[in-house]
């Protein structure tokens, strides 16, 4: 990942936007961990900066209030409009919430759906590797039980798979997928 000073300024204000937050659904490391890996991700894959920054801010509008017009000031439009595009409305329940996530990213821009596969790949990863340190008592911190996470994961696999076929963040996509699937099928 370039350290431009975009960058430089997207980290920042991640930190501040996150500041004191968790992730709690893997284990309790501050939540920028998240935003930094999926940024690696993205520009591992040869990303411009624009994606990179967004990919940093990926959870600011749904998750610190952070504001479209705010990305759009400290940032730029194209930034604002990915970021919006990955973000999920907290005000409905879980299941909607990500079949609305779902609906929008099939028709989202090819830089948006690469942000959600490296979204997904490192919540999966996360999630596979505290599974094998603690076993199903990982679960009780889960909003939801592992079958809606199948359910969810492999629908966003299909949305990578048609909309950015034979690239490698849906392969990686992929093969975490089925790790996941083997691990947690029978939970």
């Amino acid at each position: 990942m370039n350290h431009t000073p975009q960058i430089k300024k997207a980290i920042q204000f991640a930190a501040r936007k996150h500041h004191g937050q968790m992730r709690a659904e893997t284990e309790p490391l501050p939540y920028v961990t998240h935003l930094f890996s999926v940024a690696l991700l993205v520009a591992e894959d040869g990303a411009n900066d624009d994606v990179v920054t967004a990919a940093l801010l990926h959870d600011t509008i749904e998750d610190t209030g952070t504001t479209r017009e705010e990305l759009v000031s400290a940032f730029n439009e194209r930034v604002a409009a990915l970021v919006e595009a990955v973000s999920e409305s907290k005000e409905l329940p879980w299941k909607e919430r990500k079949q609305d996530y779902l609906a929008r990213l099939e028709h989202a821009d090819e830089d948006a759906v690469r942000i959600a596969a490296a979204d997904k790949i490192d919540n999966i990863e996360s999630k596979l590797e505290a599974y094998e340190r603690e076993g199903e008592s990982l679960f009780k911190r889960w909003s939801q039980p592992p079958a809606e996470y199948l359910w969810y994961h492999g629908e966003a696999l299909r949305i990578a798979e048609m909309r950015l076929p034979d690239h490698p963040l849906t392969k990686r996509l992929a093969e975490a997928h089925a790790k996941e699937c083997a691990m947690l099928s029978g939970s």
